[in-house]
């Protein structure tokens, strides 16, 4: 079994996510949908100097958390972009 991934914002200080591997036995085991994500739901902080980190949901899953990288803007407009006014 492989760890899930949970991308965070560069400037992320906590995180909430869902623990897919919870998610996917909770369907199995045929849980109503609120049960499975009560269950599943994982809360924690990071250090803000981490660009990966590491956490475990209630069954003892591992989440590795890893922060994501902001693209770099685009060098000219492009007609075809969403334009935000």
């Amino acid at each position: 079994m492989t760890a899930s991934v949970v991308w965070l914002a560069p400037s992320a200080k906590s995180f909430s996510c869902l623990c897919e591997t919870c998610l996917d036995a909770a369907r199995d085991g045929g849980l109503a949908f609120a049960d499975a994500v009560r269950g599943a739901s994982v809360r924690g902080t990071v250090d803000a100097d981490s660009s990966v980190s590491f956490a475990r949901c209630a069954a003892g899953h591992e989440l590795v958390l890893r922060r994501v990288e902001r693209p770099a803007p685009l060098t000219h407009a492009d007609e075809r972009q969403l334009q935000l006014q």
